[in-house]
């Protein structure tokens, strides 16, 4: 393998700094982007379902379905350019900034035109041989696709314009425009619906929700970098260097879903449809536990990229162990909360039957979150300093042994075998990645077992061995809850004192400021 060197050069005096309490508040910012409009989708979707119908919802699910299949065609330009431009920042080179920008828009928006018109092309053939479309809607369905079609450019344009905004660490501006966004996504057919609009007028809506949103985009990009609307560039020779970025980034992407939803289609296969039922309650609720380490590690990818840029291997180091140790301190005892009630939890939401079958799964699944969460970071660490190849890589020499694993554990153990299943993979998976990670950095492996580190592991430990205390005992829900509580008090407390160092407490102290 071969390691990446991150020199320190003399920096430019317009050179671009990521502070730690930058990215404390970025990544409150993201959790809140993702919350909302999450918040937003349950309640909608009930009034959406009942007055549309199963058709009519049917075909609005397929809407989702098709702008998340063709999202593929973008090749992973917009987080190229979020690379780019963060990378001239830290070299101080603003000035070169708008060929990156303007190439990068140009050429995303070529690609969702291409997008746009192999959907336009397709459309009959979809709405008339393959999908089984009742006659009755199969105008309204041609419609709607072939209004989707005029989505692509217009969204992936916006894509671009965004990993600007992220470049600059304007994570604000970002969800200042997502969280809109995203939350009209839910209510504009709920508004529809009550104004008498049909499925193409709410596609429509959504369409021009979209036109809207790549506007305020593309002002906010002028606002923070003036030089986008003094000089207009169109590189070349760029469109080989976000291709090559992006396209590595594209490959993991179409992989994910594969391997995200393999052990479900197993279970489908193996066990019985009934089971995969009894699964997903189990992990639909250990993928929500990762908003966190997702609105983090979505501010770290362009801090990394700025901290290469400008040749600080020391930062990047520090951000790496800082960050894991953040994450463990939140995600460990949340995930072994969750697991120690996971039948009520279970009981409480989709019933007992499910709370029998589920638990078992469930617990093996939250066992793994803590470690499917670390791995966001090194992955984004590699992204930043310019090798997305090895994360796809990976991911490309896990599929089979995974698949081969997958199938055997399912096969013997069922439900519990599957969860086994993506709980070794996860783990492999950061293990894998931390180990490029520290080897492309040259991070030391006694700064990952390191003091801060070390006393996180052992602290979590103590907290896991006093929760299996407590369930070995015979006290009621309420009691075992109580004592939970009392044990995660202490366990927030003895972070802050020990675990801590006085930057980490000030950042913390900052975002809880803001968030007043």
């Amino acid at each position: 393998m071969t390691t990446v060197e991150i020199p320190a050069p003399p920096l430019a005096r317009s050179a671009f700094y990521v502070r730690g309490r930058t990215i404390a508040r970025n990544t409150a910012l993201n959790i809140v982007g993702q919350v909302v409009p999450l918040v937003a989708g349950v309640v909608a979707m009930p009034y959406v379902v009942h007055h549309l119908g199963p058709d009519r919802f049917g075909l609005l699910a397929l809407v989702w379905i098709v702008v998340g299949y063709f999202a593929l065609f973008d090749l992973g330009i917009g987080p190229a350019t979020t690379k780019f431009v963060a990378e001239l920042l830290g070299k101080g080179e603003i000035e070169r900034v708008p060929a990156v920008v303007w190439t990068a828009l140009a050429t995303q928006s070529a690609m969702g035109l291409l997008a746009g018109l192999l959907l336009a092309a397709v459309s009959p053939m979809l709405v008339h041989r393959l999908l089984r479309i009742p006659a009755g809607l199969q105008p309204d369905t041609l419609w709607v696709l072939l209004t989707l079609a005029v989505w692509f450019p217009i969204n992936f344009a916006a894509g671009s314009l965004r990993g600007v905004l992220s470049a600059f660490q304007r994570f604000d501006l970002v969800n200042a425009i997502a969280v809109p966004s995203s939350v009209l996504w839910y209510v504009i057919p709920v508004g529809a619906l009550v104004l008498g609009f049909g499925l193409p007028g709410i596609v429509l809506l959504l369409v021009l929700s979209r036109v809207v949103a790549l506007a305020a985009h593309f002002v906010l990009c002028l606002r923070i970098c003036p030089e986008l609307g003094r000089r207009c560039a169109f590189d070349r020779s760029l469109i080989r260097r976000l291709l090559g970025f992006g396209g590595w980034l594209s490959i993991s992407v179409a992989l994910n879903p594969i391997l995200v939803y393999l052990e479900r289609f197993l279970i489908g296969a193996l066990v019985s449809v009934a089971a995969l039922g009894y699964y997903t309650p189990a992990y639909m609720i250990s993928s929500r536990l990762t908003i966190l380490p997702g609105g983090l590690t979505d501010t770290l990818f362009p801090a990394f990229s700025t901290s290469a840029g400008r040749g600080d291997g020391e930062w990047i180091r520090n951000a790496l162990v800082r960050s894991l140790k953040c994450l463990m301190l939140v995600m460990g005892p949340a995930a072994l909360v969750v697991a120690f009630f996971a039948r009520p939890i279970l009981t409480l939401w989709v019933g007992p039957k499910f709370a029998a079958e589920g638990t078992l799964p469930l617990q093996i699944l939250l066992l793994a979150v803590p470690l499917n969460s670390l791995g966001f970071v090194p992955s984004n660490l590699l992204q930043g300093i310019g090798r997305p190849d090895l994360t796809a890589k990976l991911c490309l020499a896990e599929a089979p042994v995974y698949a081969g694993l997958a199938w055997f554990l399912v096969s013997r153990f069922g439900l519990a075998g599957a969860a086994l299943a993506w709980a070794i993979r996860v783990s492999a998976h950061f293990f894998l990645l931390i180990v490029c990670a520290c080897w492309l950095t040259h991070t030391p492996a006694h700064l990952l077992a390191g003091r801060d580190l070390s006393r996180t592991v052992l602290t979590l430990t103590s907290f896991a061995a006093g929760l299996a205390a407590l369930r070995a005992s015979s006290h009621m829900l309420v009691t075992q809850a109580f004592f939970t509580l009392l044990m995660a008090s202490g366990f927030s407390l003895g972070a802050w004192r020990y675990l801590l160092d006085g930057e980490e407490k000030c950042q913390i102290r900052l975002c809880l400021r803001r968030g007043r």
